[in-house]
């Protein structure tokens, strides 16, 4: 790869710590009055009205024919006020588009706001140091917004990932920014903070495929060439300007050319705008390209046609008339872990350590790292405090419990813990109140599991008579029309949830056989193939079916399908 070693030490900071750049390329534009969320709703492909306050979206503005004019998303911080965030290559742009229908509201835009600095933090440590530095737990949900207060400056911080990893935007008024920068990496020294140039910036940016305005998508593409409607549109609001163009290709087919991820076999990476072909005809172009840290190849997102759209599939093509090999991936190139996923692993580290040495130092940094990266995790609690018992500090084994318990008072372990911890320091009363405790939470639990055993035996009765009228009422329709998509998938549906394999067989092969684009069908038939052991033609029925489901954009199919083949494919290797 031809980047540098600095460069890739910034992308293992924000891949395994946290990082820090300066979002110099994007701007804040407020929208307020009584009207402001109402206006924005017929302006926009998103639903405005169902943000409440301290939450956000993506979203975007189209024209009639669904051409992108706009990308950008809105963080609702009051209650008839909007932070709209944007990139500056759009900034100028949108209060006039936003203008252009503005008659009568109640609205007013704005260029100008008091937090013009815009900081992003970016990695899996990012939500601890937004916790220390500011003392609040930072807004938990994707695009979610907090005001704080940050050395004497109301400072905005939005839940904003530009890396794929856990991250955040702190927007603090230009003049203080100095100051600001000083007592973030202060505080960031015991996190892991390094500052991220704009290389290692690119290379996560694309790595996660976020496509950027101007650069992979512009007013010539339209809304679903983008990918952006699984983000930023709303197939249930009412009308906006471009809808009936969106809903027509989500209902009836797919565009002709879509955005997605490609793995390409060269030396280096291609040109921006580069022409993909295969024997002369043309079925794609380059965006944005870089090499890959995560996958160890060049990468590109890249639009790509209909027919060459299925994933994984390995294409021999030109790119600007050199030959090479590409594989089609989908988005994001690189799997972020999770918080709960990322303290398992260190909880399992510290448990295999402490197998094999006598020390305990080690483990119990592994699980304080745990459980400052995810702190609900219980597991991570219950052994560390294990571990500090056995060091004999069993006062901070007693708090890391009652923590536990504050997270989810109902936690067994934590109280079954705490009257352990409490006998050894000979407190026998607070040691039975907890004994007391954890037996009464665990009768009360039996108690809820007998109900709900009642309850679902109901439920199951209640549901198998209405699955019997439904298949009476799509036996119906079937006599009146054979091979009725609707009847059929009905019926297969039932007849694979009531463990009816056999006669499931017939009517989702009759939809797959009608309809090759219905994907949801594709699924449903593979996963009859696989309960009746017919491995072989389960794994065909989901590569037609994660072909079609890539022509439409069906991600939620195409993904639980692409993850039985990959099962299938790893029992059968």
């Amino acid at each position: 790869m031809a980047t540098s070693t600095s460069t890739e030490n910034e992308y293992k900071q924000v891949r395994e710590n946290c990082g820090y750049f300066e979002l110099d390329d994007y701007a804040l534009i407020s929208a307020s009055g009584a009207d402001a969320l109402s206006f924005l709703q017929t302006q926009t492909t998103n639903d405005v009205l169902a943000i409440d306050i301290g939450e956000g979206q993506n979203n975007a503005i189209t024209d009639r024919k669904a051409r992108l004019l706009a990308a950008f998303s809105i963080h609702r911080h009051e209650q008839n006020s909007v932070i709209i965030l944007i990139d500056k290559k759009q900034g100028d742009n949108i209060i006039p588009l936003l203008e252009t229908y503005h008659f009568n509201e109640e609205v007013s835009f704005d260029s100008v706001v008091p937090q013009d600095c815009l900081i992003a933090l970016q990695g899996p440590k990012s939500p601890a140091l937004m916790l220390e530095l500011f003392g609040t737990v930072p807004p938990d949900k994707i695009n979610g917004i907090l005001t704080a207060t940050f050395q004497g400056e109301e400072t905005l911080l939005i839940n904003k990932t530009f890396t794929g990893e856990e991250g955040y935007i702190l927007a603090i008024p230009q003049a203080s920014k100095e100051k600001i920068i000083s007592r973030l990496l202060e505080v960031g020294q015991n996190f892991g903070l390094a500052e991220v140039g704009a290389e290692a910036r690119e290379i996560l940016r694309i790595e996660t495929g976020l496509p950027v305005y101007g650069l992979d998508m512009t007013e010539k593409h339209i809304l679903p060439e983008t990918g952006l409607e699984h983000s930023s549109v709303s197939y249930s609001k009412g009308c906006y300007i471009g809808q009936e163009v969106i809903a027509r290709i989500k209902t009836y087919g797919s565009p002709s050319f879509a955005l997605m991820g490609l793995i390409i076999d060269s030396d280096n990476p291609p040109q921006h705008d580069a022409e993909i072909k295969i024997n002369s005809k043309k079925i794609g172009v380059i965006k944005s390209p870089t090499s890959s840290y995560s996958l160890k190849k060049n990468i590109a997102l890249a639009y790509i046609h209909k027919d060459f759209r299925s994933p994984d599939q390995v294409l021999d093509v030109s790119i600007n008339g050199e030959d090479c090999q590409v594989t089609t991936i989908l988005l994001p190139f690189h799997q972020t872990l999770s918080r709960t996923e990322r303290a398992s692993k260190l909880h399992m580290k510290a448990l295999e350590i402490y197998k094999k040495e006598e020390s305990l130092d080690e483990p119990v940094a592994l699980l304080r790292e745990a459980i400052t990266l995810d702190p609900k995790f219980a597991l991570g609690y219950e052994a560390l405090g294990v571990f500090l018992s056995k060091q004999n500090k069993l006062d901070e084994a007693i708090a890391l419990m009652k923590r536990l318990v504050e997270i989810d008072p109902q936690e067994i372990m934590a109280h079954s813990n705490l009257s352990i911890y409490y006998m050894q320091q000979g407190r026998i009363e607070d040691a039975e109140l907890e004994k007391g405790e954890a037996t009464a939470i665990q009768f009360e639990k039996l108690i809820q599991e007998g109900i709900a055993k009642k309850s679902n035996k109901a439920d199951k009765e209640k549901r198998k008579q209405e699955q019997l009228n439904k298949i009476e009422m799509f036996k119906a329709v079937m006599e009146i029309d054979p091979i009725d998509e609707v009847a059929n998938f009905g019926i297969g549906s039932i007849y694979l949830e009531t463990d009816q394999h056999e006669e499931a067989l017939t009517p989702l092969k009759t939809v797959v056989e009608n309809n090759k684009d219905y994907s949801a069908a594709y699924l449903l038939l593979g996963k009859v193939y696989e309960k009746l052991e017919r491995k072989e033609e389960a794994s065909e029925t989901y590569r037609l079916g994660i072909a079609a489901a890539a022509r439409k954009g069906d991600l939620m199919p195409l993904n639980d399908m692409k993850s039985r083949l990959n099962q299938i494919s790893h029992v059968e290797s």
